[in-house]
């Protein structure tokens, strides 16, 4: 663990960014330091809810992840805007899924992560979180956004 380590922060360039991939789709990019987003243009934009980004709450679709019930109890937000899919949570410049429905709740037992050696999959909602430390600012912003 500890030359995994090693080799992660050789490859850190002071930046920390998060690349959502939904159904093989790139949706999101955020960078996890100042919380800074990208979402992309694809069919999947409208299922991905920024509106408490300053927060560190996205919300982004998952394919089995569709009875909010537990979600609602708890995040009025989520409840008041009939938010259906994923939340995601940026804290402490690492993201962690805070609710997700899958067998097991595996995606949402992984824990937070800020290293590209540690990225989130959860299979069963096609969602895969990846990190980046390497990119420079200038490859943030790719060829198609929406915002």
């Amino acid at each position: 663990m500890i030359t995994f380590n090693l080799i992660d922060k050789s490859n850190d360039t002071g930046n920390i960014y998060a690349k959502i991939t939904y159904r093989s789709e790139l949706i999101l990019m955020i960078d996890l330091k100042n919380l800074q987003y990208t979402v992309y243009d694809t069919e999947y934009k409208n299922e991905v809810n920024t509106d408490l980004a300053s927060d560190g709450i996205f919300y982004v679709p998952g394919l089995v992840t569709t009875d909010m019930t537990l979600l609602y109890q708890e995040d009025d937000y989520a409840r008041e805007n009939n938010i259906v899919g994923i939340k995601l949570i940026v804290e402490d410049e690492k993201i962690s899924v805070a609710y997700q429905e899958s067998p097991k709740d595996l995606c949402q037992l992984q824990a937070p992560t800020s290293s590209h050696l540690r990225p989130i999959v959860c299979l069963p909602n096609e969602l895969v979180i990846d990190i980046y430390t390497s990119l420079e600012s200038s490859e943030f912003i790719p060829d198609s956004i929406l915002e």
